[in-house]
């Protein structure tokens, strides 16, 4: 195949190989690994975060109409204390802001230091550090690409019990999730693989997650186009309500088609009354996640995909495994049962036919210098 390549990737002590695909368009579809669930954030992801003026102007929106004159605290800062410092120059009383990366926190607290605003920085887990008072106002930019794959439903839970005062407002308010389902074979050409300079992350999330498994992996320059069927809400966290709802729903065929898997991507409402941020309609840096079923089919008119959705936290008791289930409805009536998943961690690793596409062969023991190709 043109421009296809493999390159190393080594984890914990065994190696395997990515394919690559050097020659890829930079307007076509492509894989992204979702490493916003995992401790890898470099000064390039913080820069890509930095310039999505859609996803910044409903922060410094909803920031301006909350902070004046109350404590808020800002779990998640990073280096740059971008909320923490427009929360401060909109009147805060003072802001407290916490990363649970030593670097990050170390950086901000030394940028806090060169400001007169009132800010004190902590390093360490959201839910387990202690503030020195409960704050009116609690900033989480801890929205995943499937919008509570980073966990922000636990932190704010945790949050409401031991950082913030009774009705305490929350930025956001609301993250959901919506799905339909695709077929990422088409929209790929058949051509699997990732650019070139998405193996570091692919490796280092791995690393991250403590070892090989089907990763979540991220379809960029898609759009409504791509879909199957009608979509629906499948996650709705109501977090200025400490609400978290997983409905049923129901898919419907927007014609004849082939059928792969399902597309999901994020809904985020910063501030009550402000618009809704819809990242298949948005150019913004959360791109929708692609989770495969166990087999493809097609679809035809009259077909329904009825669906349930599962968030169950892992072992760190803050970021969610997914599972869906449900069935492929004919229009005769006859039923056959679908189930996907998207785990955090953990799991097997080449089980589905996108992983099986994308790494060569099961792991093996690496050798000394074995990284690169």
């Amino acid at each position: 195949m043109s421009g296809q390549d493999w390159r190393n990737v080594t984890v914990g002590g065994e190696r395997t190989r990515v394919r690559v695909l050097a020659d890829l368009d930079r307007d076509a579809p492509y894989l992204w690994p979702s490493v916003g669930e995992y401790p890898v954030y470099d000064d390039y992801l913080y820069h890509v975060m930095l310039e999505d003026e859609p996803r910044n102007k409903l922060f410094r929106d909803a920031i301006a109409q909350e902070a004046p004159g109350a404590t808020v605290v800002e779990l998640g800062c990073g280096p740059d204390l971008l909320w923490t410092l427009c929360a401060a120059e909109a009147g805060a009383a003072r802001v407290f802001a916490a990363d649970v990366n030593e670097d990050s926190a170390a950086r901000a607290a030394d940028l806090a230091s060169t400001t007169a605003h009132d800010i004190r920085v902590f390093g360490g887990e959201a839910t387990t550090l202690s503030l020195p008072e409960p704050a009116d106002l609690c900033i989480a930019e801890l929205v995943g690409n499937i919008g509570g794959a980073e966990g922000i439903d636990a932190v704010l839970a945790d949050a409401r019990r031991r950082h913030l005062k009774p009705g305490a407002a929350t930025v956001p308010a609301a993250v959901g999730t919506r799905a339909a389902a695709v077929c990422l074979d088409d929209l790929l050409g058949g051509r699997y693989g990732v650019r070139p300079e998405y193996v570091d992350y692919v490796e280092r999330l791995l690393d991250a997650a403590g070892g090989f498994f089907d990763l979540r992996f991220c379809v960029g320059n898609v759009d409504r186009s791509a879909l199957r069927t009608t979509d629906a809400l499948v996650e709705d966290l109501r977090l200025d309500e400490g609400v978290a709802d997983f409905p049923s729903v129901r898919l419907d065929a927007l014609g004849p088609g082939r059928v792969d898997g399902l597309l999901l991507w994020l809904n985020m409402r910063c501030a009550p009354g402000q618009p809704v941020l819809d990242s298949l309609d948005t150019v913004t840096n959360w791109l929708p996640v692609y989770v495969p079923f166990a087999e493809a089919f097609d679809l035809a008119d009259g077909d329904v995909i009825d669906l349930e959705c599962r968030a169950e936290t892992v072992a760190d008791d803050i970021h969610p495994d997914y599972a869906f289930t449900g069935a492929l409805v004919r229009a005769d009536g006859g039923r056959t049962p679908l189930a996907a998943d998207s785990r955090y961690a953990g799991g097997p690793f080449r089980a589905s036919r996108l992983h099986r596409a994308l790494f060569e062969s099961e792991p093996t023991a690496a050798r000394r210098g074995s990284r690169g190709r």
